[in-house]
């Protein structure tokens, strides 16, 4: 997704704005120890969502009063942020063009704080449309509370962004978060929807699968046994016995309907001294208290299966209208050229812009809207949600209204044979032998129903079967893997690996996540049996360079954002510039070849490594732009400065204004 940060900073508790700017494409902060510039990835993770704050103690931290964040997703700015003293609460602000000067302590208005999880799920919105990710609604019903599948979250996405200072050059880890296994899962788990491999119908399609396959399973275990389940009897025997003991005027069951599905044929015999002459009540009103209740229940199950028929209406209508409004953005497109002749005056032959000033405007404008329309975001897959279970309501009200009208119409016809054969034991002789052949003739009648209702679910599945076959989600991350891997056999040619390790044949899978490189002999080396900070560093950078080139490939079809932090990469080399402070990197470079003895490797080679390094950021980049119209922004935060690029791109032009030599994030330097 292309996502693009306009500025990271901090408001202090006086009421200053400390920001930093950023650009498309590479970005370097460069300067000394201790001034703030690995507390910028942290600042971001924390106003990304992050539950905890880890934003390093010291003069930041005491001093800030609000954290923010400027990005644009799809050309849609906006503004994220967090309040130290709230932690359970974001701030989240839509703006049409973000502008670095509106950003005040006033900015952050309390009304734009909401709670953590609402944030988290509104920010999602901006890069996904997915409500449901349930493949299987057995496993849901076994949670509490039937909850759903953790959906996809933006804290996801982090995983993918952040190379941490810990991180960026580790041998045991690759990815921020893994180290928890619920995260790792998680993140493992919803990549084939981040990389657009499935959408929300991929989950209906799998779930409607799943509850037609145990359908069938039932069926064919009540076709094994031939009988009918308890409910099944309840549904057909008792309906006839009620109606009976409604003509015999019967106030009370003489036999109760689970004594005759325990027991038909004993019930036969029993109900054979009960459904006798002597015994009609014929001043009882129990069958017509039994109609009215039979009708008063259909008139409940129409009203409602009304209601619900009008919102499976309404829900379609939406549907049908957010297509036909998505199909009308995409038909849409802003003029690229204007042409405006200038008018001249006939007498004094002045030419005059004024029409050609106002068409431009007007262009800008149309481009304006024309933008905004098409940061609209989809509601489509929770009207989809929303439309499965109003139809499998539909279908169980359906059920029901059906029954009820035969017993209503039993009773009718019943009613009408009274009338004509001036006989009440006659109509009662007609149920109970109805009663009768319906318990020995009923598991026969069933073996039917049973092969039909089979016959209908294995076409449905079999028609959902087709669908599903076209996402083919194994084979689409093994097609994944292999453009990443292809990417980086490009990518990691141009890094200097140790020479055991040439040429670098790195290999990732998006099934497991796991990285390691293939010798010519056909030997799996993992990341954490390869020695030497710089090959785990060059491992790192290569792989995370690779996938956001196949994001950036993906398009609009991969939800990842197109950010790369990576926290202090030249570490390997430099790691007594952790206590760099030094007024310039010339005088700290000095320093540290001073102190190096001449077993170690000279300070002059390192720096040609660390020159390498960011000359592929940056040739990346504009390649990266050139090819796909676009770049991911890396944002690389560094002691390195002054480097002398292959590709002739100045140095300074990557570091724009934020070197930190003489101050830092907030001033003074932090201690």
């Amino acid at each position: 997704m292309k996502t693009l940060i306009h500025e990271i900073g901090v408001i202090d508790k006086q009421g200053n704005r400390h920001p930093v700017n950023f650009i498309k494409g590479l970005n370097v902060v460069t300067g000394k120890s201790s001034t703030g510039k690995s507390a910028l990835i942290e600042i971001f993770d924390y106003c990304f969502g992050s539950g905890e704050n880890t934003i390093p103690k010291g003069v930041i931290t005491k001093s800030a009063a609000i954290y923010y964040v400027a990005f644009a997703v799809n050309e849609q700015d906006m503004v994220v942020a967090r309040d130290p003293e709230i932690t359970s609460k974001a701030f989240f602000r839509r703006v049409e063009t973000f502008s670095s000067a509106d950003i005040v302590r006033d900015y952050f208005s309390s009304t734009y704080f909401r709670p953590l999880v609402e944030f988290k799920k509104h920010l999602r919105e901006f890069f996904l449309d997915i409500d449901d990710v349930d493949e299987s609604l057995a496993a849901r019903a076994n949670r509490r509370f039937n909850q759903k599948a953790a959906t996809p979250s933006i804290r996801s996405f982090s995983s993918f962004m952040l190379q941490h200072q810990n991180l960026v050059a580790n041998k045991h880890a690759l990815f921020y978060r893994f180290d928890e296994k619920e995260k790792r899962d998680q993140a493992i788990e919803h990549t084939k929807i981040f990389l657009g491999l499935v959408d929300q119908k991929f989950f209906h399609l799998s779930q409607e699968k799943e509850r037609l396959t145990a359908d069938i399973r039932r069926l064919e275990r009540q076709k094994e046994t031939n009988r009918r389940t308890s409910e099944s009897y309840k549904q057909k025997v008792g309906p006839v016995l009620s109606q009976l003991y409604a003509l015999m005027g019967f106030q009370d069951e003489p036999l109760s309907l689970e004594k005759v599905l325990r027991h038909p044929q004993d019930a036969k015999d029993q109900l054979d001294g009960i459904i006798v002459p002597e015994k009609i009540n014929y001043n009882s009103d129990a069958i017509t208290e039994r109609y009215n209740q039979l009708k008063l229940a259909r008139n409940q199950k129409a009203t409602e299966l009304r209601k619900l028929q009008r919102q499976a209406s309404s829900i379609n209508k939406h549907i049908q209208e957010e297509e036909r409004f998505v199909d009308n953005i995409k038909q849409f497109s802003a003029p690229k050229h204007v042409h405006i002749s200038a008018s001249i005056c006939p007498f004094c032959h002045t030419e005059k812009d004024t029409l050609r000033e106002s068409a431009e405007k007007l262009q800008q404008a149309i481009t304006k809207v024309s933008g905004n329309l098409a940061q609209a975001r989809p509601m489509k897959a929770k009207f989809e949600s929303s439309l499965i279970d109003v139809q499998r309501n539909i279908e169980v009200v359906s059920r029901a209204l059906t029954e009820l009208n035969q017993q209503i119409t039993e009773i009718e016809k019943t009613e009408k044979q009274l009338a004509e054969q001036k006989s009440l034991y006659e109509s009662v002789l007609m149920q109970k032998a109805k009663l009768f052949a319906l318990l020995d003739t009923l598991n026969m009648a069933d073996d039917v129903d049973l092969e039909k209702q089979i016959k209908d679910l294995s076409k449905q599945i079999k028609d959902i079967n087709k669908d599903l076959k076209k996402y083919d989600v194994q084979k689409g991350l093994e097609n994944a893997s292999a453009k990443v891997n292809g990417f980086m056999a490009d990518i990691g040619g141009h890094f200097e690996f140790e020479a055991s390790y040439k040429p670098i044949n790195l290999r990732f899978s998006f099934e497991t996540f796991d990285l390691y490189h293939v010798t010519p002999e056909n030997e799996k080396i993992y990341l954490r049996s390869m020695g030497s900070g710089a090959n785990w560093l060059y491992c790192h950078v290569t792989l995370f360079l690779a996938l956001h080139k196949y994001f950036a490939e993906l398009g609009d079809k991969c939800a990842i954002p197109s950010i790369l932090f990576l926290d202090q990469p030249t570490q390997v080399y430099f790691p007594n510039f952790n206590r760099d402070t030094s007024g310039s990197f010339e005088e700290q470079k000095s320093q540290e070849a001073e102190q190096r003895t001449k077993k170690e490797r000279p300070v002059d080679e390192d720096i040609k490594a660390v020159e390498n390094l960011f000359s592929r950021l940056s040739i990346y980049c504009n390649e990266l732009e050139l090819n796909e119209g676009f770049s991911p922004q890396i944002i690389v935060t560094d002691h390195a400065d002054n480097l002398t690029l292959s590709n002739g791109v100045l140095f300074e032009s990557l570091v724009h204004g934020n070197r930190w030599r003489m101050h830092g994030l907030i001033n003074p330097i932090q201690e």
